[in-house]
């Protein structure tokens, strides 16, 4: 009613009850009501439900002016500006991110996770799927983009990546941008069978600490006592490098863990809570370890700071550290040892 012809509507329903996609939208098309003009355009919302919308303006140009900005607003995606059914995933990641901060900031999560997830969004997430609008991220597209991961760089990195895109995803539904998380009905990413945690022997362990005891790096890097104090607590390297004198009972020979040592950007090496709320832990100390550091005590000199500390007496950097491991087991029988094998 009030259009110009009966049958020009017929050729632009037509054209527009073809098969839209999820956030796809069919060709404006014109019709006049009174003096004005009509804008009208059908779009399908991430819902699958067929939805119109019409505008009115005094020329073609502004109703569609008019009607693109209401299918806009319409398709847009949470409370988020600039997040539309064609944003792309790495503006949501970057998006994500952010929010990790603030729960870095508010203690929730640690500057660890947050460099973590960082990382994998910079190197993985971003490069992979990053252009991708959100319209677009489907089950198939994330699951091949998962396995190739766990293909060519491996399970641990995989699993990152699922949980970092698991996070992304999530998010985005809460801010009403999804209508599920892809994620989620991927396929299960699979440990090959052939890789079990490889654990040293005891008569392992005496050899190895018999190389770092023999070798002059290792001894100007005080790799040996690390050692065997990781070996006798089980504690992770960056906790173990961020016990401080004051953190040992000498009277009940008990550990209280308080902090690791980690690398913050920006900010360089920060004392930070431990990974997990059950980290925070007192440990008894085996009698053997005991004697060592109150030996190590006695011949340092020490009252306070870092059990083990830089030259500077401040706390070290666990990369550095994990580095001059490396470099006393290269062309060693011991090249698959890492201080964090001592846990198994």
């Amino acid at each position: 009613r009030g259009c110009e012809s009966v049958g020009r509507w017929a050729v632009d329903r037509r054209r527009v009850m073809r098969a839209l996609g999820l956030g796809e939208h069919g060709d404006v098309i014109y019709g006049k009501q009174g003096r004005s003009v009509i804008a009208m355009v059908n779009y399908r919302n991430f819902s699958g439900r067929r939805l119109r919308i019409k505008r009115a303006g005094p020329t073609r140009a502004a109703a569609r002016r008019e009607v693109m900005r209401a299918l806009e607003l319409a398709v847009t995606v949470g409370d988020e500006p600039g997040f539309t059914a064609s944003a792309k995933l790495g503006d949501a990641a970057n998006a994500w991110l952010l929010v990790v901060e603030e729960r870095v900031a508010r203690g929730t999560r640690s500057h660890s996770t947050l460099d973590l997830y960082r990382h994998a969004v910079e190197k993985h997430v971003a490069p992979g799927l990053g252009d991708l609008r959100l319209g677009e991220l489907t089950v198939p597209r994330v699951d091949r983009f998962l396995q190739d991961i766990l293909r060519t760089k491996g399970y641990s990195t995989a699993k990152l990546c699922r949980t970092v895109l698991s996070g992304i995803c999530g998010w985005v539904v809460r801010q009403g941008g999804l209508p599920f998380n892809p994620v989620r009905d991927t396929a299960p990413l699979e440990l090959d069978r052939d890789r079990t945690a490889k654990a040293m022997s005891p008569a392992q362990i005496q050899e190895w600490l018999h190389i770092l005891d023999a070798d002059d790096f290792a001894r100007r890097h005080d790799l040996a006592d690390l050692a065997r104090f990781i070996l006798a607590t089980g504690l992770r390297l960056g906790e173990a490098l961020g016990v401080r004198w004051s953190d040992i009972d000498f009277d009940r020979g008990s550990l209280r863990v308080e902090r690791t040592i980690i690398r913050v950007k920006g900010k360089g090496l920060v004392a930070s809570r431990p990974k997990s709320r059950s980290s925070l832990r007192t440990l008894v100390l085996p009698g053997w370890c005991f004697t060592m550091l109150e030996a190590r005590r006695a011949r340092l000199g020490a009252t306070d700071g870092p059990v083990f500390a830089d030259a500077l007496g401040g706390y070290r950097d666990r990369n550095n550290v994990g580095a001059a491991f490396r470099r006393v087991r290269t062309g060693t029988d011991y090249e698959w040892v890492t201080p964090h094998t001592f846990r198994k």
